[in-house]
This record gives structure tokens, C-alpha cells and sequence, in this order.
């Protein structure tokens, strides 16, 4: 049936497409169902680059918090047990592997609701030595039940602390800290959100003081997506040796959501003369985003937009028509409120489901036009990601085309790239046209 509608689409194109194709077809329809599959995940990830004990050389924190919902758990007797394998690399820019690390997690735990609970999750952490430079980073999180992939890609840069007289290290968002003696455990804020309603931020960095400066001046500054300046705060701080470790509170006005820069520049003054002004700085993004909302959403006039193939017309008409954006967030919230799965509680999976697949339509099918708004991204947002795909790139004898399977709702979706530019638009089924953006 497939064959018969791509001959027919294709023709149509006056395209002329080998038979000896659906050979191929069949068998790579075999092969691709038990392949691993990249997925969209709630699994976070992020690296911080430190100075190294090795000379010359900066210390890379690589971090990975999995949720537990993001992991399969089997019941085993009286325990339910998750296994993941998580591997990070680190590559050249020319993509020569420098160094690979993974491990195994195993969870054992005796409560089913702790298997589905967003508040608990793992983390994960790898270390290694790098000379300074640019590199590309690329961890992987497999689940051992499911055969899932959630893939992440992070071009990193390792500073030289050896050169300047006064460095700092990367910045880190505190989620939590725990100081026993003199020694701080503190665990990252992997995703870069912050709650709406915080009365501050917790920062940790580290300054290199190669001329023995006694003090510092500390500058702060958030800066918004129009490169405002929100607020600044600055602060005197003493040095203690090569190494001083700073964990700074930053107080803030009540921010809209959106994305913000923290920016911190150290300057000091050299014993050898009190004129000459030494100075460093280093910068981290975050996301203010609103109370029960995806991390993903932060503008609430574009995520009414992207209801187009959830709402009627009237609904995201009576949305965007609020004249203030307070009322426009309200009517938003009370949307999905009508459409939660469970009532009992203020976590939406529905509607972290949705923007999840808009995101992950974005970042994969985005070129001349977003990508939720292409025809892949239609389909991906209206259906899910699909069971199989079939995808014909380089074929001589037709225009670039991909099939999509859902055999669960016993679906196919045919796209073809006419142009050659990575323009798939939906061939089949003409039913599914219609929601279109174009």
C-alpha cells in the first residue's frame, strides 16, 4: 500500500522512482524497529569548566540529572528496579574523540509513586582534565528496559586559568548546598530556571589570584533578552591564596518570565602597583519561567501561537486579545486547567507533552521557518514522535522523501522534499493538510 501511494506521489512530481527501492524499504523497516530511539526527555545536563591541579589545564564538571519518570522501572519481587547507561564524550572541534567515560545506574526502590514522582531523580557526575580550548561534548542517557536514547550535544569551552593574574571559573546556578566544616557538597541548577516568585539566586564560582590580591571588587548584573540591564549589585570580597571559592545570594526585583544573562565581573588592584587594575568576568544563563508551566515556555504570547493545531480560533483569539499580559497568562493557564488529565494536582502532563514535542520539533526541523510550524512539526505535535521512519535522502532516482509510521493508531504520513533544501511537506494523507501553516 505504502509503495503504491509514494509511486503515486512521486509521479505526480514527475519523478520516476525504481521499484528496487521497496526492497530496501522493507528491509530497513525490519532493521529500524529494534533500534534505540532518541526521544524527547526531561533529562537535563550541563558542564562547568574549574582550574585543573594538573598544570596548565582546566578541570570540565560534567552533570546529568535523569527524573525518575524518565526512567522504565520493572518490577523485581518486593522493589521496582531502573537501569540506565549514561556515557559522556568529549571531542576535538575537528571530532576526535579525547576522552569517554560511562556508567550504569541501578535504583531499587520500594514505592511505585516514587517511580513517577518529578521531585526525585538521579545525578550524575564526570570529571576530566583538559588543555584550554573549544570542544564538543556529547552525553547519552539509555534506558536498559525501553532501549531509549536521550542525546545531548554542548559545545564547551575550557578557559586558560594560567595566563591572566586574576581568573575565574565558569558560573553555576546553586539548587542546593550543604557546607560540612570547610568543605561545601552543592548540587547544580541543571536546568537554568528560575521560580518566578524566588527571593534570590544562589551563585558558585571560583577566582585564580596569580598575584596575591588580598580583596576584589564584585559586580553583578542581570540582563535581559533586549540587553536591559534589570539590576545590578556589587560587593567587596577577600581572597584567601590561589583558590577562592564564592557562593554570592543575588537578591532581585520581581522578573517577568523569560530569559535572562548573569554577568559578574572581579577587578583588584596589584600589590605591586596599587594603579594597575586587574580584571576578569564570566557569565551563565538562566530562565525565569512561570509557576507550573514547562521550562520551555517562557514567552506566553508565542506558546498561544503554537496552540493552532490544539485550539479552536475562538479560543486563542480570546487569549491573545487581553490587553495586559497578566490577563493573557491567566486565560492560558485556564486553558490547559480545562484539559488536565488529573485535576487533583497542578502538574499539566498534557500540556508538558505538547510543548515538549514543540520543542523537540524546533530543534530538529527549524530552517527557514520554526520548527513546530513545518509539516513535520504538524504531524510530530499533533501525533507524537513515530514508531518507525523511513527516510530516503540520497536516492538518484527521486526527490528526498520520508514515511512515518504509527502502528499503534495505524497511521503512515508521507513527505517529500521537493526543493532539495530539507523542505519536507506532507504528501499524504491530503486530510491531514488542514492544519497546515502554509
Amino acid at each position: 500500500m505504502a509503495s503504491r501511494r509514494i509511486q503515486r506521489i512521486l509521479f505526480a512530481g514527475r519523478t520516476i522512482l525504481a521499484v528496487g527501492i521497496f526492497a530496501n524499504y522493507l528491509s530497513a523497516q525490519t532493521d529500524n524497529q529494534n533500534e534505540p530511539k532518541e526521544y524527547v526527555s526531561e533529562i537535563f545536563a550541563e558542564a562547568f569548566a574549574f582550574k585543573s591541579d594538573s598544570s596548565g589545564k582546566g578541570r570540565l564538571d560534567i552533570y546529568i540529572q535523569v527524573p525518575y519518570p524518565e526512567i522504565n522501572f520493572v518490577k523485581e519481587g518486593e522493589q521496582y528496579v531502573g537501569r540506565i547507561e549514561i556515557s559522556a564524550t568529549v571531542l576535538t572541534q575537528e571530532k576526535q574523540e579525547l576522552w569517554q567515560t560511562s556508567q550504569t545506574v541501578e535504583l531499587r526502590l520500594k514505592d511505585f509513586t516514587q517511580t513517577i514522582s518529578h521531585r526525585l531523580s538521579t545525578l550524575k557526575r564526570f570529571s576530566t582534565d583538559l588543555l584550554p580550548g573549544k570542544y564538543e561534548l556529547l552525553l547519552q542517557v539509555a534506558d536498559n528496559v525501553s532501549k531509549k536514547i536521550a542525546a545531548f550535544h554542548k559545545s564547551v569551552v575550557v578557559k586558560d586559568f594560567s595566563t591572566d593574574s586574576l581568573a575565574m571559573s565558569d558560573l553555576m546556578l546553586v539548587h542546593r548546598m550543604r557546607v560540612d566544616g570547610t568543605r561545601k557538597n552543592i548540587v547544580p541548577n541543571l536546568t537554568g530556571a528560575l521560580a518566578k516568585e524566588s527571593n534570590g539566586f544562589y551563585l558558585f564560582f571560583e577566582i585564580y589570584n596569580r598575584t596575591q590580591l588580598d580583596s576584589v571588587q564584585l559586580l553583578c548584573k542581570l540582563i535581559n533578552q533586549k540587553k536591559e540591564v534589570i539590576t545590578q549589585r556589587t560587593k567587596s570580597e577577600a581572597l584567601s591564596g590561589n583558590r577562592t571559592q564564592m557562593i554570592w545570594q543575588i537578591d532581585t526585583p520581581a522578573l517577568a518570565a523569560g530569559q535572562y544573562v548573569f554577568f559578574i565581573e572581579v577587578t583588584g588592584y596589584t600589590k605591586v602597583d596599587p594603579a594597575v587594575m586587574v580584571h576578569t568576568s564570566s557569565s551563565r544563563t538562566c530562565l525565569v519561567r512561570i509557576k507550573d508551566l514547562p521550562l520551555t515556555v517562557t514567552d506566553i504570547d508565542k506558546a498561544t501561537d503554537q496552540l493552532q493545531y490544539i485550539a479552536k480560533g475562538s479560543e486563542i483569539a480570546y487569549i491573545k486579545e487581553a490587553a495586559v499580559q497578566e490577563e493573557r497568562q491567566k486565560r492560558f493557564l485556564e486553558f490547559w486547567a480545562k484539559r488536565n488529565p488529573d485535576s487533583k494536582t497542578s502538574r499539566n502532563e498534557l500540556m508538558e507533552e505538547y510543548y515538549a514535542r514543540v520543542a523537540y520539533a524546533n530543534k530538529n526541523f527549524t530552517g527557514y521557518m520554526e520548527g513546530w510550524k513545518t509539516d513535520r512539526g504538524m504531524v510530530l505535535i499533533q501525533f507524537g514522535l513515530p514508531q518507525n521512519v523511513d527516510r530516503h535522502p540520497f536516492d538518484s532516482e527521486s526527490k528526498p522523501y520520508e514515511i512515518w509510521y504509527y502502528y499503534d493508531q495505524n497511521r503512515e504520513f508521507i513527505f517529500v522534499d521537493e526543493t532539495g533544501l530539507g523542505d519536507y511537506r506532507l504528501q499524504y494523507p491530503e486530510t491531514d493538510l488542514q492544519g497546515r501553516i502554509r
